[in-house]
């Protein structure tokens, strides 16, 4: 088997990985640049964005843009893998900032957990995992009596992080290589898990009749924090097209857990403004004149929570449109990282128990990786290299 990272060696976003056996090849997440961790311009890809003579798919771990960002480039033919739910989701969100859907998106495959995909002579198994994107998978690939495993984005301080490791005791144990994403290696910033987090926005509840969040439309588990710290009596209350993300997941994942259970989530309307007066709020908002007029009518009474990561308001990362819609409010930081902490990443490895190491991509410091598991191989990598297992 031959491994690439076209990119995303000494970057966090904008990966793509190819593992090869003969004339089947895998590639896994296809993204854009997040900004201000731009890497080397992208070059095409055989199979990928240029079409030839192997038998290709493109497997994607969750809707991230700076893993699914780079869909329309795939060439005609090459079938793409995402998790079901989070195809709805990925969907709703092209039609409200594109208007129109092009054909690799509308033609994305679903996948399940632990229901095996096989091209060729490679097979691809998912494996659900926590992340700030629902739906979200880790991928076991096996072939030529090899096994490797591609982490995905993942984190084990999440509410259902806790069933990661025993999934890979189960599905995982002894692969070869393991492709391992190390974002947090040079910005960790976990602190609380989404746990405590979720305690924290039900302290400020009970301190706040009047409460705005901001927080990423696709952080479903971030967004039950909120709405399950809301006290009763309370409105929930968000946009349209919120609702409708919610309503998506509600629809496929209520029966399976409580969590996910939106039932009382309103989509706001001026004729709601005299209960929400009355009654108090939790409203998720973003950007917007109308939620502006919100933010103005209560500022001095209210709370407003930020709840993304620090990166959009501050340094090369930062968003002017977003620091200007937030430039007169008094902001309480509440937040914890997507990403696995280094004590994740430690325990995964430490569980698989890879054969031939680590191949660390998705971070800025790579090297870093060494220091933190010297038992293991760290097999530091050029974008564009080949390895060979």
């Amino acid at each position: 088997m031959k491994i690439t990272v076209h990119r995303g060696t000494h970057q966090i976003g904008g990966c793509v990985t190819e593992i090869a056996s003969e004339n089947d090849r895998v590639f896994i997440d296809f993204g854009t640049d997040l900004p201000g961790c731009e890497g080397a311009p992208a070059t095409p890809i055989p199979g990928l964005t240029v079409p030839d003579d192997t038998n290709c798919a493109l497997f994607l771990t969750h809707y991230h843009g700076d893993h699914i960002g780079r869909l329309k480039e795939v060439a005609p033919g090459v079938p793409v893998y995402l998790g079901a739910t989070a195809r709805e989701i990925y969907l709703r969100y092209l039609q409200r900032i594109e208007k129109e859907i092009s054909g690799h998106a509308d033609a994305m495959l679903p996948l399940s957990p632990l229901r095996t995909v096989r091209l060729g002579g490679i097979s691809v198994t998912p494996l659900m995992v926590d992340h700030s994107a629902f739906d979200a998978y880790m991928f076991l690939i096996e072939a030529e009596g090899k096994r490797i495993l591609h982490t995905g984005d993942f984190r084990l301080h999440g509410f259902r992080g806790k069933g990661t490791l025993p999934a890979l005791e189960r599905y995982a144990r002894d692969v070869d290589l393991v492709i391992c994403e190390t974002t947090n290696l040079s910005r960790e910033e976990i602190g609380m898990t989404e746990r405590d987090l979720q305690n924290e926005a039900r302290n400020i509840m009970q301190e706040h009749k009047y409460v705005f969040v901001l927080c990423s439309s696709t952080n479903i588990d971030r967004i039950g924090s909120f709405y399950h710290a809301n006290p009763r009596g309370r409105l929930f209350l968000c946009d349209e097209y919120q609702k409708e993300i919610l309503e998506i997941v509600r629809k496929h994942h209520a029966s399976k857990s409580r969590f996910y259970d939106f039932a009382h989530v309103l989509d706001y309307g001026t004729n709601l403004d005299n209960l929400m007066e009355e009654r108090g709020f939790c409203m998720l908002i973003r950007q917007g004149e109308t939620f502006a007029q919100l933010l103005r009518r209560y500022r001095g009474r209210d709370a407003v929570v930020y709840s993304m990561w620090s990166g959009y308001l501050k340094g090369e990362t930062r968003s002017a449109e977003l620091a200007a819609f937030l430039a007169k409010e008094q902001l309480t930081f509440l937040h914890t990282s997507g990403h696995a902490s280094t004590g994740d990443l430690a325990a995964l490895c430490r569980t698989v128990r890879p054969k031939y190491g680590v191949i660390p991509i998705h971070g800025e410091t790579p090297e870093r990786l060494a220091e933190l598991l010297p038992e293991e191989d760290i097999h530091i990598l050029s974008d564009g290299e080949v390895f060979t297992l």
